[in-house]
């Protein structure tokens, strides 16, 4: 039987529910280290989120992957994707260019794209011995046939994200973690459907 979204949210929740301290702790920081800088230099916006996203969704999915295989998750966890800097950062900038480029021919292009090549960071943190392009085309093929359903996941955030923004922007916080935690688990229920194939 299929896997269903909503399920797979609630489980992510329940998962999350030791370490929601820490979770909003990450997310803090994780959007302290991307737009705090930006908004200092604002010139090299682009430039400095570039640099950093890479990594730092790459510690995110470490952190998400330690909450859902009942790890011990940890702080600095955010941080290990700086360890693969020159792979994250290649695998972003390739990711970043083609959305662009999708969103160019008309932005469902730049939709499919993004969502086809969202698990990269996760397949990063998983298989470390794949390269930057090797992750991103494993992504395309693990996505293959589940984009509608991946996309539909994403959508049921949205109106999460706008509750946090009505919340003074706090509430975003939580929802953060809970995202990733979220997407880490479809991933799992990715590899699961792909290897009964």
């Amino acid at each position: 039987m299929p896997f269903s979204n909503l399920n797979l949210m609630r489980q992510s929740r329940t998962d999350l529910a030791p370490h929601w301290g820490l979770g909003v702790l990450v997310a803090f920081v994780y959007v302290i280290i991307v737009g705090v800088p930006s908004s200092i230099f604002p010139d090299g916006e682009g430039v400095i989120s570039l640099l950093l996203s890479g990594p730092l969704s790459v510690g995110l999915a470490y952190f998400s992957f330690s909450v859902i295989r009942g790890e011990t998750p940890h702080f600095f966890q955010l941080f290990d994707g700086f360890k693969v800097f020159g792979k994250s950062f290649l695998a972003n900038l390739c990711y970043t260019i083609l959305v662009f480029v999708g969103i160019v021919l008309l932005i469902i292009p730049g939709i499919v794209v993004g969502i086809a090549l969202s698990m990269t960071f996760y397949i990063m943190a998983d298989r470390p011995e794949l390269s930057f392009s090797e992750c991103l085309n494993e992504s395309w093929n693990l996505t293959s046939g589940y984009r509608i359903k991946l996309l539909g996941l994403t959508l049921r955030f949205i109106p999460w994200y706008i509750l946090g923004l009505l919340c003074l922007g706090v509430g975003v916080l939580i929802v953060i973690p809970w995202h990733f935690v979220s997407c880490a688990r479809f991933y799992e229920e990715l590899k699961k459907e792909k290897s009964n194939q």
